[in-house]
């Protein structure tokens, strides 16, 4: 975790894709219907490019507390 909120990741070897995902508890405005509470914020990338899954969005759409993250090969 990367302060309360975000989570940085990096996954090498190898080809294909990694998955980086933190739960946070807050709102998602940018989700349908919006989310108020718990909510999962994702990101896919290719394996050997670092990246930052973070509970805040742009222009304040979604923000929270991260509650845990991980990181898994797609």
């Amino acid at each position: 975790m990367n302060g309360p909120w975000a989570y940085n990741g990096n996954c090498q070897g190898g080809g294909g894709s990694y998955r980086l995902e933190i739960d946070c508890v807050g709102y998602d405005f940018t989700a349908f219907p919006p989310i108020l509470g718990q909510y999962t914020a994702r990101e896919d990338l290719p394996v050997g490019q670092a990246g930052t899954v973070a509970c805040f969005g742009p222009n304040w759409s979604s923000a929270g507390w991260g509650m845990g993250a991980r990181i898994f090969r797609l």
